[in-house]
């Protein structure tokens, strides 16, 4: 059974799925697909500090880096949520990867291509194609191409899965695997290649592994936590007197509403009842634990509260 917190489009279980030592020849299949052209791995940046990325990366942004025998490196990111920011964001990745090829006596010449690989959870591109590959080409010569060092591909799952997709392209059958939103889509993927069969009985194997699990909620617990602090900070902040904040506009979202909270409501709110506070961010982060379907022994070791007030939410 595929639960919420273990989708293969939940960064940790993409990332500890495809850097697992063994599963290159997945990787290897799924990138020979959207690239359209036979590659070789030379390595794939393994990150030991994956638990601790758990905790501090936020929104999603967990990534994966692969190095070619070609010489290109390849970052991939899996983007659940849309924060209107992915063109930038993308874009720092690509500069991230060229300037840590930098060193005191490195040339431009010995620069290695960079491929950044985002798989998006909902529609990005005002275009039909749920797969888009970027170019740049000259403004007056639009064929000839220049400053091509880094390409971007942005692959947008909502649309994959709203269309009809020929399931004998392999890129078809690579998303329909990672998406697993259709089973339909999925069915036909499995008969017509062998590796995403494969793919998903070791997907299943690792979805019984107790340190995935344990990450993936540790993954979603810092979610949990974020999302209940900004909730009860803009909360706060809304009741202690945000009466400049929404003269400015409180419509600019979580953003401006934990930072007005601070500075206006969270020091009057810390003297007036700081345990309160706890308490309900407590009970948020119980209660979507709960809607995510976690058992609620485990919810009543990782948040203090008895079963009963568990039960009662």
């Amino acid at each position: 059974m595929i639960t919420k917190t273990l989708v293969m489009k939940d960064d940790i279980m993409f990332k500890a799925f495809f850097s697992k030592t063994g599963n290159e020849k997945f990787l290897k299949d799924f990138l020979n697909a959207i690239l359209g052209k036979e590659i070789k791995i030379q390595k794939v940046i393994h990150d030991a500090r994956l638990e601790q990325l758990a905790r501090e990366q936020k929104y999603g942004v967990l990534d994966l880096d692969v190095e070619l025998e070609s010489g290109e490196i390849i970052n991939i990111e899996m983007q659940m949520n849309n924060h209107n920011n992915m063109e930038k964001r993308t874009t720092f990745y690509a500069g991230k990867k060229i300037s840590e090829q930098l060193g005191p006596k490195a040339k431009y010449s010995d620069l290695k291509k960079i491929i950044v690989i985002s798989i998006l959870n909902y529609s990005f591109i005002n275009l039909p194609e749920y797969v888009t590959k970027t170019v740049r080409v000259a403004d007056k010569h639009r064929k000839y191409e220049i400053n091509n060092d880094v390409t971007y591909y942005y692959i947008e799952l909502e649309k994959f899965r709203n269309q009809n997709p020929d399931m004998t392209q392999p890129i078809n059958q690579w998303l329909a695997f990672i998406d697993m939103e259709r089973g339909d889509l999925l069915e036909m993927a499995e008969k017509e290649n062998k590796l995403i069969k494969e793919a998903k009985e070791n997907y299943n194997v690792l979805t019984g592994d107790a340190e995935v699990k344990r990450l993936a909620e540790v993954r979603l617990m810092s979610h949990l936590e974020e999302q209940a602090a900004l909730e009860t900070a803009r909360d706060r902040g809304m009741e202690q007197g945000l009466e400049e904040g929404k003269k400015q506009g409180l419509e600019q979202g979580k953003k401006q509403g934990l930072e007005q909270g601070k500075k206006e409501g969270l020091e009057q709110g810390k003297k007036e009842g700081l345990e309160q506070g706890k308490k309900e961010i407590t009970l948020k982060i119980a209660k979507k634990m709960k809607e995510q379907k976690i058992d609620l022994e485990t919810i009543s070791k990782t948040t203090g509260l008895t079963v009963k007030e568990i039960e009662a939410l």
